[in-house]
């Protein structure tokens, strides 16, 4: 049975119609938009090629007029205008222009312009411009009756307008220098009103200086507030000022840094949401938010007012402008390549993220987007429905909100019932989306406002329900967990969030709801709960249902078992287990229907209340688990315990790493063995081919290999498996050898060894002697010697090295006696080396003798037949061995007479 329904709204989604003048949009690069509601257009037809600035205007009901580029006016047909081209304005600028009606005509036009380039031309030079267009029966396509008139003498990128206080005149606000003297200060109002007797003598005003021309400015749809975007890169700010819509009055409110805090951007577009609240910025990269009057963040002292909803990364952000649907339009542009769509701000009342910002939201078809959006009227989207999304049968509050007060009206809300009432009330009794219209009268003019609104769908919950659970004894008292009536009394997948009472009274007034529903114990037996289901909309829907206990015995469950390692990790007492099979044998043994479900839990509080259930294959060390019969009706059929058992993994006692000597026949065998628990055994080597099946197995050869033992334990044969390294002793190798031949009697050849044994030492690799790490060779024949090393358990791997045994005298006495009379280089025979080429050279580097022959005796201390004189001279030798290797060495040596 249904309880109760109580509706209410989750939030406020203002949508705005603006007046139909501002349906048509023509911009960038033949690009076009028609707004007409509920459904965006895209246009086709435009001829406007402008890279910036525009400004169009259409009737009350939405039909074209005309539309430019400050520069050439094209009419509804999209063809120039008779006398429309030409006008006087800079293409380049931000907003080159704006469309004003003559208030109380539906024939007259003017389009100001903004001109920031001289030009040779007297007349067309520096300032604002005023052209004047006639639409009627005389010239249905229109007229340009006047253009180049000055308005003002001096310009820059900026103009905005907003309906008057009275809502029949229209303020049209300029900004920039007084005057076009080079360094005129950017600070200068110019406020004209205009009405059914054309402009009024101007109200001018200096304030805060900008530093650029460029940038936009944006009055409010309500007429509060005028914001102006210095696109300037040392200053990047925006300036905002209170505006007196009444009277034309403006004061300076606030200056707004971009550089805050992304610190990185030139402000440039802008755009009022249609509630006047929030200023949104373009600064390439990113679009930002400023709250005027509130703060979305009061408890952050950090908070400028500033935030980031979005940005582009391929493409650079232009203009804002606001549109009759109520969401922002953002401009596109490349220097380089054309940009066929442009961006929208979905929701620009909300905060941050929820204002879902696209990039590249609106596909412009045969248009392309360039650093521009229409200048338009600000006021004209101020009219608009405000209501609030509700829920079915709860009563919508419509209001209207309009730039001039509304004299009649008549609403339609979409369902087939109307109203005629200033602000009415209405209630929707099918859920669902309905446009709503508003027929309003303003100035004697009617015009339509549309808005669209959800009225959202309450929870069908199904009553009558109970939630029956098992009971450990008879006193039908048990715990329950609440949330397991979800699949009775609705659809899980609806994600609504179910609140649970003990009473009528509190789930209609949301007091004492039950703290503890998913460990709830029934006071007495059969207990009413009351449930209240709310969706993802606010709308919610109470029901009860019944809370029963049952005692049922299932009977003896077996034991159920797994190896160690069937969770593929050894050691950690974990095995896994098949749910679906242990339910199978589970009903097999007690003799359980097919329809009843049985779900495993780790307690019997957790069978209770359905919580961390062991869903499919589980993981468990050895245990005690709950199995739970839930029927078909989701009533408990019986709670059971049973035990869960982890075989222990087979004993594998082996070292990580083993060392065998590098001839292992030369040794005794290493043997290793599997421990005898176990059943089986099998050897692999590293490609995975088993090599031996005994319990022992000897280690002859290096490599990697494994061991998988098996054992059969409670009807399961288990296996443990471990890989292992078996390696030479790493050898040894040479750190130092040094040649000594400087005793020509005795060359020494010292040799250092740096390893983890012992060493013998050989030149022939026959003889060895030495039980160290370092030995001396005396007596060493000169030439290149092989130096041979082997530990001396004969384990290691021997090692050997070359060297060269080479020599020469430090002195020579070259006197006849026979002896010491040739100073030459030593240790050196064709045998061992192929090339030998020694320079001698005196103190002053003069080549006084060369030995190239093996054979040669060497320097007799003569040059050219004549004895030199005692003295110290120099070497060179570069000598070649066997191998190719250059050898290359230099010194001195003495020559002696007595």
């Amino acid at each position: 049975m249904k309880i109760y329904s109580r509706l209410f709204f989750l939030f406020i989604c203002i949508s705005i119609s603006a007046q139909r003048e501002a349906d048509n949009w023509y911009f960038g690069n033949k690009a076009g938009i028609n707004f007409k509601n509920p459904k965006t257009e895209i246009l086709n037809d435009g001829e406007l090629n402008t890279p910036a600035g525009s400004a169009s205007i259409s009737d009350r009901n939405g039909n074209l007029l005309f539309y430019t580029n400050g520069k050439t006016v094209f009419n509804k047909n999209h063809e120039i205008m008779e006398n429309g081209d030409g006008l006087a304005t800079t293409i380049e600028n931000t907003q080159t222009s704006i469309i004003i009606p003559k208030p109380n005509s539906e024939e007259i036009f003017y389009i100001f312009t903004t001109k920031t380039t001289s030009s040779t031309n007297p007349i067309l030079t520096e300032g604002i411009f005023l052209s004047e267009v006639e639409i009627s029966s005389r010239y249905p396509l229109g007229l340009v009756l006047s253009k180049f008139q000055s308005i003002r003498e001096s310009a820059s990128e900026r103009i905005t307008a907003v309906h008057h206080a009275d809502g029949k005149s229209i303020w049209v606000i300029i900004f920039g220098p007084i005057s076009r003297i080079e360094d005129t200060p950017i600070n200068t109002f110019s406020i004209f009103k205009i009405d059914e007797n054309g402009l009024s003598t101007p109200i001018v005003s200096q304030h805060k200086e900008t530093k650029s021309k460029a940038g936009a400015m944006k009055a409010s749809p309500n007429g509060k507030y005028i914001a102006i975007a210095d696109n300037d890169r040392e200053n990047e700010n925006i300036d905002l000022y209170d505006f007196n819509n009444n009277t034309g009055q403006i004061s300076f409110k606030k200056e707004i840094t971009s550089r805050i805090p992304f610190g990185c951007c030139t402000p440039y577009g802008l755009a009022f949401s249609a509630n006047s609240e929030i200023l949104y910025i373009s600064a390439n990269p990113i679009i930002a938010q400023y709250f005027i009057n509130t703060n979305p963040f009061p408890n952050d002292p950090l908070f400028s007012g500033l935030l980031i909803i979005g940005g582009v990364q391929e493409n650079n952000l232009g203009s804002l402008q606001l549109a009759s649907n109520g969401k922002i339009y953002v401009s596109l542009y490349d220097e380089n390549n054309s940009v066929n769509k442009i961006g929208v701000i979905n929701n620009p009342e909300k905060i941050g993220a929820d204002t879902n910002f696209e990039n590249h939201s609106l596909d412009l078809e045969m248009g392309a987007s360039l650093k521009g959006l229409p200048n338009f009227i600000q006021s004209y989207f101020r009219n608009r429905i405000i209501t609030e999304n509700k829920c079915i049968f709860d009563p919508f509050n419509f209001n209207i909100d309009a730039y001039a007060p509304v004299t009649n009206i008549l609403w339609d809300f979409g369902d087939g019932n109307y109203s005629s009432e200033m602000s009415p009330n209405h209630t929707y009794t099918t859920p669902g989306n309905y446009l709503v219209t508003a027929t309003i009268t303003i100035n004697n003019k009617s015009r339509d406002v549309y808005k669209n609104v959800t009225a959202f769908a309450i929870p069908i919950l199904s009553p009558n329900k109970e939630l029956v659970e098992c009971d450990e004894d008879f006193d039908g008292i048990s715990t329950f967990n609440l949330f397991s009536i979800t699949n009775q009394i609705t659809n899980p997948i609806l994600n609504e969030v179910l609140t649970f009472y003990k009473n009528l009274n509190d789930a209609n007034n949301n007091l004492n709801p039950i703290i503890n529903p998913e460990n709830y114990t029934n006071t007495t037996p059969d207990e009413e709960i009351f449930v209240k289901a709310t969706n993802e909309n606010g709308c919610y829907e109470i029901t009860s249902f019944k809370i029963k206990a049952n005692y049922v015995s299932l009977g003896n469950i077996s034991d159920f078992y797994t190896c160690e390692n069937s969770d593929e990790i050894s050691g950690n007492q974990i095995g896994n287990f098949n749910g679906r099979a242990i339910a199978s044998s589970i009903k097999n043994q007690l003799g359980i229907s097919d329809r009843t479900s049985l779900k495993f839990y780790p307690s019997y509080i957790k069978a209770q209340t359905n919580t961390n259930e062991l869903i499919g294959a589980f993981s468990s060390k050895t245990a005690t688990i709950f199995v739970k019969a839930q029927e078909a009706d989701f009533s408990c059929g019986g709670i059971q315990s049973f035990n869960v058992i982890v075989n222990p993994d087979p004993i594998i006692n082996l070292q990580d790493t083993y060392s065998i000597c590098f001839n292992p026949s030369l040794k005794p065998p290493v043997i290793i063995s599997a421990d005898a628990s176990n059943d089986r055994y099998e050897w692999r080597n590293s490609q995975g081919n088993i090599i031996s099946v005994s319990k022992d197995f000897t280690l002859d050869t290096v490599g990697e290999f494994s061991l998988t033992a098996y054992k059969a334990e409670n009807g399961l044969l288990c296996s443990n498996s471990k890989t292992f390294v078996v390696e030479n002793p790493e050898k040894a190798v040479f750190s130092n050898i040094e040649v000594n031949t400087e005793d020509e009697t005795n060359n020494i050849v010292s040799v250092s060894i740096q390893g983890n044994s012992t060493y013998e030492f050989s030149l022939d690799n026959v003889n060895f002697t030495g039980n160290s790490s370092t030995f001396t060779f005396n007596n060493v024949e000169a030439g290149l010697r092989t130096i041979y090393v082997r530990d001396i358990n004969n384990c290691e791997e021997p090692i050997f090295t070359e060297v060269s045994v080479i020599g020469f005298k430090n002195f020579f006495t070259p006197n006849g006696d026979g002896k010491n009379d040739y100073w030459n280089i030593y240790g050196l025979n064709n045998d061992s080396f192929k090339t030998i080429n020694v320079r001698i050279f005196d103190r002053y580097g003069k080549l006084i003798h060369q030995i190239t022959d093996f054979t040669s005796l060497g320097w007799d201390g003569t040059y050219n037949s004549e004895k030199l004189i005692a003295n110290n001279y120099w070497f060179k030798a570069d000598i070649v061995d066997k191998d190719n290797n250059l050898i290359s060495k230099t010194g001195y040596f003495s020559l002696i007479r007595n």
